[in-house]
């Protein structure tokens, strides 16, 4: 499905009278950076174009960020999402429709590990901002018969489009786009600066890069990958560096995002087949391939295969990349595909 982003008559107006001038000037760096997706985005770019300076470029880019919000944000009353959770009838847009049909297609590639139908069970763990004065952080008191119940709607088969609506086998069901929603968002920044000329650039929407060419002075984009931390709040440390051209790269963990209970500690990173917090060693999954919103998607299902099943998925799939960091009696230990372009 093919999903068209509209820069404004004023913006394309601008461009093509500056491309008609004929006048070459030098590439220069451009930095872009707000807030979109309860998250920061950044854009690094590259471009000789006046009219494509950050300055003029940002509001478009604000503006896109903030429609897109009105598809896919939790935080947004009004979002389509929020109304698809309220059981509204309505025709959901073509990008929700889009998105909804990639997440579909990564859970039935996963067998299930990943999908968007876990909300119920994200809300009532409590990792859900908005509802953390509710049950959240009680996973003690989740008995074998509350969680067999929330079970009975959550699962991705239980909801489809069909002719232009959503339906759910039960109307209890809800939609959760947060691990696929920020590299949708990258992808449709990409594609926007795509349409402008522009071929040079690192977009950064909360951690979801995706990367185009390479710098005017032949170099590749170099980014981190992050050591896992004992807690949330230990500084950030970069572990290994890697090379990024022309493709995405997510990171998923599961060590700042978590809640202690009588000692235990509980990860974000939920199995919707079990509805429990997931137990293993995996402590966080990178992978690299070239749609930014398939990387996030496919971050989150290697979390919630474990590292021994994510080696595998990764393993026996052409076109994805992965960098798996794990905790064994020795320590942190990684492992990682034979094409996985390691910094040197």
């Amino acid at each position: 499905m093919e999903i068209r982003i509209s820069l404004g008559a004023g913006l394309c107006a601008c461009l093509c009278a500056v491309l008609s001038c004929g006048c070459a000037r030098q590439e220069s760096v451009q930095k872009i950076a707000g807030f979109a997706q309860g998250s920061y985005y950044a854009i690094t770019y590259y471009t000789a174009q006046e009219a494509l300076s950050a300055e003029k470029l940002q509001p478009a880019v604000d503006s896109l960020l903030q429609a897109f919000d009105l598809c896919a944000s939790l935080w947004n009353e009004n979002s389509e999402i929020c109304r698809v959770n309220r059981n509204e009838d309505f025709a959901p847009s073509a990008m929700f429709c889009d998105m909804f049909d990639k997440a579909q297609q990564v859970s039935r590639l996963t067998g299930g590990a990943f999908d968007i139908t876990v909300s119920p069970l994200v809300k009532r763990y409590g990792f859900s901002k908005k509802d953390k004065n509710e049950a959240g952080g009680k996973a003690g008191t989740l008995c074998a018969e509350e969680l067999a119940e929330i079970l009975r709607f959550v699962g991705w088969e239980k909801v489809r489009i069909e002719n232009g609506r959503v339906l759910k086998s039960d109307a209890r069901l809800q939609l959760d786009f947060n691990a696929i929603a920020q590299g949708y968002a990258s992808d449709l920044v990409s594609r926007m600066l795509d349409s402008l000329g522009i071929s040079r650039y690192l977009v950064d929407v909360g951690g979801e890069i995706r990367a185009r060419g390479r710098k005017p002075n032949g170099d590749r984009w170099v980014v981190g990958i992050e050591k896992p931390a004992g807690n949330a709040m230990d500084d950030r440390v970069v572990m290994t560096r890697m090379y990024l051209e022309d493709q995405s790269l997510v990171t998923s963990g599961n060590y700042r995002k978590y809640f202690e209970e009588n000692g235990k500690r509980y990860s974000h990173t939920i199995d919707p087949k079990t509805g429990r917090s997931v137990q293993h060693n995996l402590l966080s999954a990178t992978v690299l391939c070239e749609d930014c919103w398939e990387a996030d998607a496919l971050a989150t299902a290697c979390m919630v295969l474990g590292v021994d099943s994510a080696q595998a998925f990764l393993s026996r799939h052409a076109g994805y990349e992965g960098f798996l960091i794990y905790a064994d009696s020795t320590g942190l230990c990684t492992w990682h595909t034979e094409g996985f372009p390691l910094f040197e």
